[in-house]
């Protein structure tokens, strides 16, 4: 339905009638809606007729905030690093759950703890694993995370973004690129290109009868993710405006049709 709020938030500034895909890339997913548009339409109260397909894949911000802090992040706290005679990884699900926010809070135990101290008394790397250490007593995961999103908003309007990370180890920091940052979320927006055009065939139309690209969700807003939709419909338009507000505005005007209110 979010997909869809945001296009009846576009559709008063539509001339003639238009094909659109709409692109609403979220914090866990993104949806996909191919529907017809019009401002004769927009006192319809039944749009269904008008909706061709509505599609969605588990891939969304979250999973870019993902892909940044363990490219980025992690090795700063020990990510790949090794202990013992052997050389043994230290375990990576450690880093994993730390870089996702639905399970930070499971790190948080005793058992992890104790196991990290023991990993820590043979680290090759003491002083980066102690960081995650760190993290584990002070319950600071989602701090962590949360400079993961800072700098992932970052990228997106400077090439160049620089993490202060003293709540681990005073003069700790993190520095990345948007080149990276790109090259690590690349085949998420793969995924996500290849499910926008599956919900193209699905609605029976072809991917250059598509006349207007409507990009709702924050995430929408990385360079990269535009210029996937930009040279996948080259043809199209492209309506980025109210990104982040669309769907409740879309929202705001079906209920205003359905219950003739103002």
């Amino acid at each position: 339905f979010e997909p869809i709020a945001a296009a009846f938030a576009h559709e008063k500034n539509v001339s003639g009638e238009k094909l659109a895909l709409v692109v609403d890339i979220g914090g866990g997913t993104s949806d996909f809606t191919v529907i017809r548009l019009s401002q004769h339409f927009l006192n319809r109260t039944n749009r269904a007729n008008d909706i061709l397909a509505n599609t969605g894949v588990r891939i969304g911000g979250n999973d870019f905030d993902k892909d940044l802090s363990l490219i980025s992040f992690m090795p700063e706290l020990g990510f790949r690093s090794t202990y013992g005679d052997k050389h043994l990884p230290v375990p990576l699900k450690y880093y994993y759950d730390l870089a996702e926010w639905s399970k930070v809070n499971s790190l948080y135990t005793p058992k992890n703890r104790m196991q990290i101290y023991q990993y820590l008394g043979q680290s090759h790397d003491p002083e980066r694993l102690s960081r995650l250490l760190n993290v584990i007593d002070q319950e600071s995961g989602h701090v962590l995370l949360g400079a993961v999103e800072e700098a992932k908003i970052a990228l997106t309007y400077h090439d160049v973004n620089c993490s202060s990370l003293d709540f681990l180890a005073e003069g700790c920091t993190v520095e990345t690129s948007k080149a990276v940052f790109e090259e690590s979320i690349a085949a998420e927006i793969e995924q996500v290109t290849v499910a926008a055009t599956a919900c193209v065939q699905e609605a029976g139309v072809r991917l250059q009868d598509i006349e207007l690209i409507i990009l709702t969700g924050g995430s929408t807003e990385i360079p990269a993710v535009q210029l996937a939709f930009r040279e996948l419909f080259s043809h199209a338009e492209v309506s980025d405006t109210n990104k982040l507000d669309s769907v409740g505005v879309g929202l705001a005007y079906d209920s205003q049709r359905k219950f003739q209110m103002g």
